[in-house]
């Protein structure tokens, strides 16, 4: 069911505890200024003195950050990047222009202690929606941050940007090249709710020691994401300060120029898992989830379709919490596809949970119970949906909808 499994014969190794510092020439720290009550990491720093080519992707909320602003505007006319500070407890999203101040003022901050100009520095900030940051404590943690600085620092970076997480989710990979060199690719994450594609409550910040032109790496980034964190659902929730951003510093001195470069496909595979990896922590790591579950839809009649009717169902509230309460109820799946506007024939639909089939040309079939009963049981579950129109697919992952959901969503204060 993971998603690393779809990578067969892969062409790297997995780090163990690897994270975005595990890169060489990548320097990152994390500590509490003040934002959280809980007193944990809230503020950091992540440094590429050496900096490099960098690209990003954003949310497609219109009430875009103004972090997330600033940052797409920059990746867009710069392409390079050698810092991003990151703030968790405080969205500073819907705050106006003085969130926008703010933003750049944090910016101009993290210039002073770090001593690189502001062009080459991006901002990201997650947390309450409204508040404007208290920007002398931005400024005592990006100052602390910047001292703290160190190649180990990841796993503090990594703690400082998660707010209802559980967990912090890191990976990191090497690909090994000739004449002993290799390329590191690393990154972090944060998500645990409002999660959606297009994108959602996630801060992705990946490293990679390849020389990549700008050009490629968007067109990787972009692709790639289609299959990973725009492949994912919570609660169907889309954020306003979701930004991927990638940064490279060609330290393993390979470059790859185009599609024809050598270590092209390696690289890509890699950097394909790295995304798919943290992607399958964020729905893991899914507020208040009992389940994680895949949703397959297969034969659709093109891939607008396959993708629309996969989310339908991953969705599905009605679905999700028939997930929670382990009640097959496969009506509820019929009712969301159908209602996914979709042109297809309900009579061709046959539906499987994992390998038992439970619903043949759209009508339920006798299956082993027992069986079923021990799969919901579990915390893995899988559905393909083989809707015999064509022949697109496409593949979501999802959660269940538990009553810890809505607690942590209601005690949410602002």
């Amino acid at each position: 069911m993971a998603l690393k499994n779809k990578i067969k014969n892969k062409s790297f190794n997995i780090i163990k505890k690897g994270t975005i510092t595990t890169v060489p020439g990548f320097y990152a720290s994390g500590c509490h200024c003040g934002i959280k009550k809980s007193r944990k990491p809230d503020v950091c720093v992540i440094h590429a003195p050496e900096g490099g080519i960098c690209s990003g992707i954003f949310t497609t909320n219109n009430f875009l950050a103004a972090p997330v602003i600033i940052t797409k505007e920059k990746i867009k006319k710069a392409g390079n990047l050698k810092a991003v500070v990151v703030n968790s407890g405080i969205a500073n999203s819907c705050t106006g222009k003085q969130g926008y101040i703010n933003a750049k003022k944090t910016i101009d901050i993290a210039s002073k202690y770090l001593k690189i100009s502001n062009e080459e520095i991006a901002v990201a900030s997650t947390g309450v929606i409204g508040k404007q940051l208290p920007m002398d404590k931005i400024e005592d943690g990006v100052k602390k941050c910047s001292e703290l600085l160190s190649p180990e620092g990841g796993h503090n970076a990594a703690e400082a940007i998660i707010t209802t997480d559980s967990t912090t989710k890191e990976i990191a990979v090497s690909i090994k090249a000739e004449n002993g060199r290799e390329i590191i690719i690393g990154g972090i994450a944060k998500g645990s709710g409002m999660i959606k594609p297009g994108m959602a409550t996630l801060l992705v910040f990946i490293t990679t020691s390849a020389g990549i032109s700008k050009n490629l790496l968007d067109k990787i980034l972009h692709k790639e994401a289609e299959s990973s964190f725009n492949s994912i659902t919570i609660d169907g929730c889309q954020s306003t300060n979701d930004m991927v951003v990638v940064m490279t510093n060609s330290k393993s001195g390979i470059y790859i120029e185009n599609k024809d470069s050598k270590y092209y496909k390696e690289f890509k595979d890699a950097f394909s898992f790295v995304m798919k990896d943290l992607a399958e922590k964020i729905i893991m790591d899914g507020e208040g989830a009992t389940k994680f579950i895949k949703i397959k839809v297969l034969g659709a009649k093109d891939k607008t379709s396959a993708r629309k009717l996969a989310l339908k169902v991953a969705d599905s509230n009605l679905f999700k919490t028939a997930m929670f309460g382990q009640d097959l109820n496969w009506g509820r799946i019929n009712a969301a596809l159908g209602s996914a506007g979709c042109d297809f024939d309900p009579e061709k639909v046959d539906i499987y949970m994992e390998d038992i089939l439970i619903v043949k040309n759209g009508i339920g079939v006798d299956f082993n119970r027992d069986k079923t009963k021990k799969i919901m049981k579990g915390r893995k579950v899988g559905f393909t949906v083989e809707m015999n129109q064509g022949k697109e697919e496409f593949e979501v992952l999802t959660t269940d909808l538990s009553f810890d959901y809505i607690k942590i969503n209601a005690l949410y204060k602002t």
